[in-house]
């Protein structure tokens, strides 16, 4: 086969060009779709020429200046062109477009958590760390109050909930001095840990860690009208012990059926006089007053950013978000009173007297609306105010403050630092007083 023909040589070079640039998408499609149509229309006039036997003159294109002459096509010539086009077509119209890489820069981020409270220890120069197991606070408060109390020792400690830590570094607390562990776990509902200690129990349950060079001491929080009474402080104080752990004090047991506070304020006046035997403390601190909160009134807050009642989350009781769990609970109005069955994870959040609510505000001479917030002066603690804030006066009575209840010991000692009357005073203090011999 030749392709020594002008015309030819114009035919296949237009077919050329229409797979280049499919190739290449140096050009639209519709430019290479130019490019082959014209390639196929000279095709079509060569199939028609090659029954000719003499060459015909064909219509001069803008580009040529002579009459183009043609020679027979063979088979061969019209298999290979058919080829090209072929190809050229694939290319254009069925072939998958080039997937072009690309890349987007996404900043480093350090995470800032740190679940070993062994290097929050070491950090802060801590040697004690009281964790706790609470589902209505009592326990955290505990915990919160034995913290503060350590300063009086000369000691620093820490509050942890065990949820929020990797519990395996328990075997690492020996490699701090005169290191100590405090555990004030409740028992909540028929022998279960609280939700926030429900991983530690299963860890204590199915690990095997060595803990020996730790010392421990557990107090625990229950209710004698429950079978299980204090199951879990018992199992926490027993396991430890088994996993080679060495504990400075016995257990201590409160029951919240009679008087719990006047349990654990027993044994922790021993339980600290166990611990200054235990690491050779001779002198003892100051008292500590364990409520260091800043008054802040607000004038340019607006309701929708004030707490009317929710316990965590801001207008969560107009528009509630799932998962609820114990932090993020659904909220139900009671429709019906009767009694549950069978449900250990219900809980009611009372609402005090209005009434008496108003009363008090009486007393105290205050407008019940003003917006203020209580915002904690200790930089240690966990929890910048002791209820959600900012709120109203009449808000913080009515769903926040127990104001029915008879204040606990401690609660009376310190609001004694507040009368201006000395013989009120020294009422206060005789009442907060747990001896007969103080007394």
């Amino acid at each position: 086969m030749s392709l020594q023909s002008p015309s030819l040589k114009r035919q296949v070079v237009l077919l050329a060009c229409a797979v280049e640039f499919a190739v290449q998408d140096c050009c639209n499609p519709q430019t290479a779709q130019d490019i082959l149509y014209n390639s196929l229309s000279f095709t079509n006039i060569k199939a028609k020429m090659a029954s000719q036997s003499e060459f015909q003159e064909l219509p001069n294109t803008p580009d040529e200046e002579s009459i183009i002459t043609q020679q027979h096509f063979g088979v061969i010539d019209i298999f290979i062109l058919g080829i090209v086009c072929s190809l050229a077509i694939y290319w254009l119209f069925f072939r998958k477009k080039k997937e072009i890489n690309t890349f987007s820069i996404t900043p480093n981020t350090i995470s800032t958590s740190d679940s070993s409270f062994i290097n929050k220890m070491k950090s802060t120069s801590r040697s004690i760390i009281v964790f706790y197991g609470s589902q209505t606070g009592t326990a955290e408060e505990f915990a919160t109050r034995l913290a503060k109390e350590a300063n009086r020792y000369g000691m620093k400690a820490m509050v942890a909930d065990p949820e929020d830590y990797d519990m395996e570094d328990l075997s690492k607390v020996s490699e701090i001095e005169n290191s100590l562990a405090i555990f004030c776990v409740a028992t909540y509902g028929e022998g279960d840990p609280t939700d926030n200690a429900q991983e530690f129990h299963q860890w204590l349950q199915s690990g095997d860690a060595d803990l020996s060079g730790l010392n421990y001491a557990v107090f625990g929080l229950g209710n004698k009208t429950y079978e299980h009474y204090n199951s879990m402080g018992i199992y926490v104080d027993t396991r430890l012990e088994e996993l080679g752990a060495t504990r400075v004090f016995e257990l201590g047991l409160g029951d919240d059926d009679a008087n719990i506070e006047e349990d654990f304020i027993t044994w922790k006046e021993r339980f600290w006089g166990a611990v200054c035997e235990h690491f050779d403390i001779k002198t003892l601190g100051e008292d500590i007053n364990l409520r260091q909160y800043e008054l802040v009134l607000h004038e340019d807050i607006v309701p929708e950013k004030q707490f009317t009642g929710e316990i965590s989350r801001l207008n969560s009781y107009k528009n509630q978000r799932p998962p609820f769990d114990l932090k993020n609970p659904y909220l139900s109005k009671v429709q019906v009173n009767r009694e549950l069955y069978k449900s250990t994870r219900s809980s009611v959040y009372p609402t005090n007297n209005p009434e008496l609510v108003e009363k008090i505000g009486k007393l105290l001479n205050v407008d019940l609306d003003t917006v203020f917030s209580l915002n904690n002066l200790d930089e240690d603690s966990t929890k910048k105010h002791p209820f959600p804030c900012p709120t109203t006066y009449r808000t913080a009575l009515l769903h926040y403050v127990d104001i029915t209840s008879i204040p606990r010991t401690h609660v009376l000692k310190e609001i004694a630092e507040y009368a201006t009357d000395e013989e009120h005073k020294k009422m206060l203090k005789m009442m907060a007083t747990s001896s007969e011999e103080e007394r």
